[in-house]
């Protein structure tokens, strides 16, 4: 076969019988073009690299002057690169296509698609498809790593999907499973969870059901508060107007329920959404004294407290410890008597004392022993306050000693969209609670200025009537002995009741008003969101006495009279035996 070496304005290579033929290199008339490689009969055939003048080429098999085969296509457009099989200059067969970002596909081919089964790999990221294609969208069975958020619960990128796709969209039957531990398992559509599906989120809640775009058909978003204060002398009364205010009774625990609700009030099943119960005291912003590092000290140790909470009653609370670890007996529950009444107070001016007959005879003596009085009277108080400052510290010391402390109360997770606290307590109030501690303050200050303006009535004569000497004469022998009786009665009666009642503190939480909060802690929030608290106001207070009589007839106490008469009848039995026992012999 004779081969010659044709050259012209556009050919340059070998030529059988006046045919390109062997290897050559071809400028096409438009000068876009330009081929480089094998021929045949006038055709390229074999391998071969057409290149454009833009820089885009194709280098690889030619088959009758088709691209067809393996080989290598680079568009300078978009700097991409596709490397495998081609049919009649289309990607087609296996093939991988490299992207100008560095992202890549390796896979089947239909016609410049991708189609069939492949992998699909991001640059810069973790994620990856593998699955099958139609039409360069993934469709059918296939597995999806992701870089991205893409679930409604706030999750984070790595999530898995396992399952069905169509038309790049997660549709039927699969799995995701979240990067934070969370799996849903049932039907997609539009890339949503819809219709029948099992959602264990990682925070322990646990939804099967109906879902509609990507969210459950019916969602809880309140709780509420289901009371019992196992009183069954409050269940017999009538029900007051004020039902919104609850009571609790000393030394008798308490049950609280919590349901989860829809807007409509239906309780939705939601399982294992954590719920936490906690009760409030009313929160006192730090006193403004005049003293400066007072209240200096009270900003720093607002800083240090827990932040008050909001309350629908109009004012805020700080928590208050409560226990369902407190077991206690008919016994131990306070009497009535236990805490004196306040309204048989001596100040009482129906109680008050007769007036005795005095010597005084002059204006001026009385006013002088009223300020004498006076001066007495806050010489006690000065001396107890510095004794109590003195004191205050051994005071605090011994009172952490003596008042005791006990498992605060945990969290539950709810059943069927129900949850419930048994036999629960409020504790005695811990060292230095702040709210007390703050009543304590104001009080004292309401006090002292009430007895300064008691005094200064008592010292002040009247402006519109100036007594006698012989009207001041009977007064005064009939109002001082009765001040100073009823100040003596009434000081020795408060200090009595306030040791009784510091007493009661150490065993039982103080009488008052609280707050019962429940909250939804479920962590991290179910589809991203929290369900609205719940708030009941709580008076406590002291059992009644017919709790108390019930329960001694329940529980009797040591009979000594049966005691004694069973002891008696012993002895009897054991005289009469020997006597038996003498006769015998």
């Amino acid at each position: 076969m004779e081969l010659k070496l044709l050259r012209s304005n556009t050919y340059a290579g070998e030529k059988f019988r006046d045919k390109r033929n062997g290897h050559g290199i071809y400028q096409y008339e438009n000068k876009y073009f330009r081929y480089e490689g094998q021929w045949r009969k006038g055709v390229k055939h074999g391998q071969g690299k057409l290149q454009m003048a833009d820089g885009s080429y194709y280098e690889g098999t030619f088959v009758d002057g088709e691209i067809d085969g393996k080989g290598i296509r680079y568009f300078s457009q978009n700097g991409s690169k596709y490397s495998g099989q081609f049919v009649r200059g289309e990607f087609h067969g296996r093939g991988t296509m490299t992207y100008a970002d560095g992202s890549t596909y390796e896979g089947e081919w239909y016609r410049n698609r991708k189609h069939g089964y492949g992998i699909m790999k991001t640059v810069g990221s973790t994620e990856v498809y593998e699955g099958g294609y139609e039409s360069n969208m993934k469709h059918g069975m296939g597995v999806m790593m992701y870089s991205k958020k893409i679930r409604l619960d706030g999750c984070r990128d790595g999530d898995r999907y396992e399952g069905m796709w169509m038309n790049d969209m997660r549709e039927g039957k699969g799995i995701l499973y979240g990067s934070d531990g969370s799996v849903y398992e049932g039907n997609f559509k539009g890339d949503s969870f819809n219709g029948k599906g099992l959602m264990h989120h990682i925070s322990g809640l646990v939804y099967d059901g109906l879902w509609i775009n990507g969210l459950p058909e019916v969602m809880a978003s309140k709780l509420k508060i289901v009371f019992d204060n196992n009183s069954e002398l409050d269940k017999k009364k009538k029900p007051t107007k004020d039902s919104s205010k609850k009571s609790i009774y000393q030394g008798i625990g308490f049950s609280v329920g919590v349901e989860c609700h829809n807007e409509s009030g239906r309780v939705i099943p939601d399982q294992g959404r954590e719920i936490r119960l906690l009760v409030g005291f009313r929160y006192y912003p730090p006193v403004s004294d005049e003293s400066k590092e007072d209240a200096l000290f009270d900003m720093i140790e607002d800083d240090v407290e827990e932040k008050p909470i909001e309350t629908p009653f109009g004012y805020s609370v700080v928590p208050y410890p409560i226990t369902d670890q407190i077991h206690l007996t008919a016994d131990d529950i306070p009497d009535d008597d236990d805490q004196d009444d306040q309204s048989k107070s001596p100040n009482d001016p129906n109680q008050e004392n007769t007036a005795e007959s005095g010597d005084e005879s002059s204006e001026e003596k009385q006013e002088s022993e009223m300020k004498e009085m006076e001066k007495e009277e806050n010489i006690e108080e000065k001396e107890e306050e510095d004794k109590g400052n003195e004191n205050e510290e051994s005071a605090d010391i011994e009172k952490e000693n003596t008042v005791p402390q006990f498992p605060p109360l945990t969290t539950l997770r709810t059943k069927d969209g129900l949850c419930k606290w048994d036999d629960l307590h409020l504790t005695p109030a811990p060292p230095k609670y702040r709210p007390f501690e703050r009543m304590a303050e104001e009080e004292k200050l309401k006090s002292q200025s009430k007895n300064r303006s008691r005094s200064k009535e008592l010292s002040t004569p009247s402006s519109s009537h100036r007594p006698s000497i012989s009207e001041i004469k009977d007064q005064g022998n009939r109002r001082r002995p009765s001040i100073k009786n009823a100040s003596s009665h009434s000081s020795m009666f408060d200090k009595f009741r306030m040791k009784k009642q510091k007493a009661l503190e150490e065993k039982f939480a103080k009488l008052g008003e609280y707050v019962l909060i429940v909250e939804d802690v479920t962590t991290p929030p179910f589809m991203n969101r929290q369900l609205q608290p719940d708030f009941l106001l709580m008076k406590l207070k002291q059992p009644p006495k017919e709790f108390k009589r019930e329960n001694k007839k329940e529980h009797p106490g040591w009979d000594t009279s049966s005691h004694i008469k069973a002891s008696s009848r012993v002895k009897e039995d054991e005289l009469l035996a020997r006597k038996h026992l003498s006769a015998d012999d």
